[in-house]
């Protein structure tokens, strides 16, 4: 029987891509992987939509891609589309209209989306005395995000909505001689903020992106394992020969188009830059774009699960580290997500949902209360704001939204069509925000009182009663107090009435 064929077309900023792959033993293994050089992103950066020329090419392009991957017979295909897809004023009419022209449907990423595909497949690849002290670089057409690594978790995350081909556009009349400088200067208010927050001692630096292949080739360096291996020298030796030459030499001595030019040199400065606040002497660079990962996810969907849950465990880390950032309390955090967990594990046949969701309450406990360090009366409203406007690690844009609005209504305030923020959800979405809220806050009652007054807690659920019991030798009246103001809006999303009871350790 012949190993499974996917292919993934990428509607990038810069480039149409095809990548074709088949399920080998433990692994992937290419087969085609082809690009055209269509930047969809000159469109959006500039006018703030695509064209329909370029709609019109799109679907051409795709429709000769399918044809490709028709050459290895049965094969399912993916089509993704990242930044200049989805800031586009016409997307919904330009899905369409591939839609129409090619029969494909095109999955739009969004931003938090894409980095955590090339994040997971990142920790996958890089053994563990890279990552356990590193900054890690990602410049893509309109997004640069730079991350500090420790111990193989991302503990800090930033995003900067500024990429090689936005550069490109937003200094498209700058003259060449000129251009490094401007970019230079522009740059550097957001990357000393950026860097600021970054410890002194980084052992290593990792580039993925757009351009780590043509920067790789320049360097003389081979791919090892899927890993590029770059000397310092080496890079600030190319920095410097690429920033004195013009597009023409360029493209006579290295033949590098002035499309890739165009993405090229911002890049390399970004990564001098960076490079000069650490004292590696080696660079890491990876080739690896958010098609990678869903090949690995259609071929290989138990392996990449796998990878995906260790990096849920960096997203987990780096969101207690944003709550111990605001001051919260790491025991207080963990006891209630010891119940909360304990509610959500008891009643699944109840609420239905899946580990997804279990890992989005883990990351609610760990959120929910950062409100406080503002001011803690209204400290959800506080929650909300500063949760939306966090770079969170390992959740989708659409998910960050729900914590925000989860956080909301962790308290006194329940889920109401009053708040814009919750109207603005599906009705999916918002019985999910309802039912993680409804967990969270009996777990937030158990420990109100901030101290650890049990040595432990069960729970049980038998028929439609839900039994907290708390072993401990202390009075839980407070506990039961605010456990009997909460508990009713639990029955009423569950349909599961709730009670907390305490077992003594003296008995």
């Amino acid at each position: 029987m012949a190993n499974k064929v996917a292919a993934v077309i990428e509607l990038a900023s810069g480039e149409l891509r095809f990548k074709a792959a088949q399920k080998y033993k433990d692994t992937v293994k290419p087969l085609e992987y082809m690009t055209y050089p269509l930047s969809l992103g000159k469109d959006t950066f500039h006018s703030g939509k695509i064209s329909p020329q370029s709609i019109a090419q799109t679907a051409e392009i795709i429709n000769g891609y399918v044809e490709c991957a028709e050459q290895f017979g049965k094969v399912e295909i993916a089509t993704v589309a990242t930044t200049a897809v989805r800031e586009a004023s016409n997307m919904e009419y330009f899905i369409n209209r591939i839609k129409v022209k090619t029969g494909l449907d095109v999955y739009v990423a969004d931003e938090s989306e894409e980095k955590s595909y090339i994040n997971t497949l990142m920790f996958g690849i890089l053994p563990e005395e890279i990552t356990r002290s590193a900054v890690a670089v990602h410049i893509g057409s309109g997004n640069i995000t730079i991350s500090h690594i420790d111990k193989s978790s991302i503990c800090y995350m930033q995003s900067i909505k500024i990429g090689g081909l936005r550069l490109s556009e937003m200094f498209d009349e700058v003259g060449t001689d000129k251009y490094f400088v401007v970019v230079r200067e522009y740059m550097k208010q957001f990357l000393d903020t950026i860097v600021r927050s970054l410890p002194e001692k980084i052992e290593n630096v990792i580039l993925t992106g757009y351009d780590v292949n043509t920067i790789a080739e320049l360097c003389g360096s081979q791919a090892k394992g899927g890993i590029f291996e770059i000397d310092r020298s080496s890079f600030v030796s190319v920095y410097r020969k690429i920033k004195s030459s013009s597009p023409s030499e360029l493209y006579e001595k290295n033949r590098i188009s002035i499309d890739k030019q165009e993405m090229l040199l911002p890049s390399l400065l970004i990564y001098n830059r960076i490079l000069k606040y650490t004292g590696s002497d080696r660079i890491y660079a990876l080739d690896l774009t958010a098609g990678d990962a869903m090949l690995w996810n259609m071929l290989q969907p138990q392996i990449y699960s796998s990878l995906r849950s260790e990096y849920e465990k960096s997203a987990l880390a780096a969101a207690l580290l944003q709550a111990k950032r605001f001051e919260l309390d790491e025991d207080h955090l963990r006891r209630i997500e010891e119940c909360a967990l304990l509610i959500y594990d008891k009643i699944k046949r109840v609420h239905g949902m899946g580990k997804r969701e279990r890992f989005l309450l883990r990351m609610l406990v760990r959120l929910h209360n950062i409100g406080k360090f503002i001011n803690p009366k209204s400290h959800y409203e506080h929650s909300y704001n500063i949760i939306s406007g966090l770079d969170l690690v390992g959740v989708s844009d659409k998910e960050q939204n729900l914590l925000a609005v989860c956080s909301l209504f962790h308290s006194s305030v329940l889920p109401d069509k009053t708040y814009a923020c919750y109207d603005r959800l599906s009705l999916e979405d918002r019985i999910l925000v309802s039912k993680l809220c409804a967990i969270l806050r009996l777990a937030v009652a158990v420990n109100c009182s901030h101290v650890q007054k049990h040595e432990s807690v069960s729970v049980s659920l038998k028929d439609d009663l839900l039994v907290i019991t708390l072993n401990t030798y202390k009075e839980i009246e407070l506990e039961k107090w605010s456990f009997n103001t909460k508990k009713e809006f639990f029955t009423e999303v569950f349909g599961v009435e709730a009670v907390l009871k305490k077992k003594s350790l003296l008995e």
